[in-house]
């Protein structure tokens, strides 16, 4: 557990990034500047509904806050070492994606490549978020929120996640597609 002056160190620099003032996060999160003010400087310990609505304020999941090490803002993943995750779609089709970035603690996105052949289906669960899906080869059919829509190469879609979707590819060929997942918790890879 942090201390209380590295805790406020923490959302200081949170705040600065987001080019916030105590007043702004003040107003955001229902409690008084000089409150955070001192949390900040490591003055006082918040308490846990305290530190969560700051964080909340911040748009920052409140784990990240109190993690015993320093967590990474940046993440670099090579191509030698892209991993891939398998699963399976809501229907129980196993599903393999290549993780292009797995996102970073506290982060709220996620890159897939994923590849399908002719005439598979893909019946994608439910998930809070929103998912932008890039057709790079073939041609493939997204269907979400009840509407559906043909991607040809070079063509996105971005919609709600919330209903879940289907990726379907009616192409003669091999179809990937990049997929960027949003979401206030990541996959667990």
């Amino acid at each position: 557990m942090p201390t209380k002056a590295e805790l406020g160190q923490r959302l200081r620099v949170a705040r600065f990034e987001r080019n916030l003032t105590l007043k702004e996060v003040a107003a955001r999160c229902g409690m008084s500047a000089t409150h955070i003010s001192e949390v900040e400087r490591g003055k006082t310990s918040p308490t846990i509904g305290a530190l969560q609505r700051i964080t909340a304020a911040l748009g920052e999941k409140t784990s990240y806050f109190v993690q015993e090490d320093e967590l990474p803002r940046v993440k670099l993943t090579r191509l030698a070492d892209r991993c891939e995750y398998f699963t399976a779609d809501s229907e129980g089709v196993p599903l393999r994606l290549e993780v292009l970035s797995s996102g970073i603690p506290g982060g709220f996105m996620q890159i897939f490549r994923q590849q399908l052949q002719p005439d598979s289906i893909l019946h994608l669960p439910p998930r809070i978020g929103e998912c932008v899906v890039l057709c790079v080869k073939g041609m493939v059919r997204i269907s979400a929120l009840d509407e559906s829509h043909v991607l040809r190469e070079g063509d996105t879609v971005q919609f709600r996640a919330d209903e879940g979707c289907v990726s379907e590819n009616i192409g003669d060929e091999e179809s990937e597609t990049i997929q960027i997942l949003t979401a206030p918790t990541l996959m667990r890879l």
